[in-house]
């Protein structure tokens, strides 16, 4: 599940809402409010204001 919000954000170069992701791929709210928490605080996209944006391969390779 993780995978699949990560490509899906990863797509989205002006970032998405989960209510978008919510549609799109078909999850619930909670669900994918849990996933995106976890890839946030895993420094795997960001999040500014209600957005979710891919984070560029070379920032999160520093982070390793």
């Amino acid at each position: 599940m993780e995978e699949l919000v990560k490509d899906f954000i990863n797509q989205q170069p002006n970032g998405v809402r989960i209510s978008e992701m919510e549609i799109c791929l078909k999850q619930s709210r909670l669900r994918l409010g849990y996933v995106t928490r976890k890839l946030l605080n895993e420094g795997k996209v960001l999040k500014i204001e209600n957005k979710y944006f891919p984070v560029e391969e070379s920032k999160t390779e520093q982070t390793k």
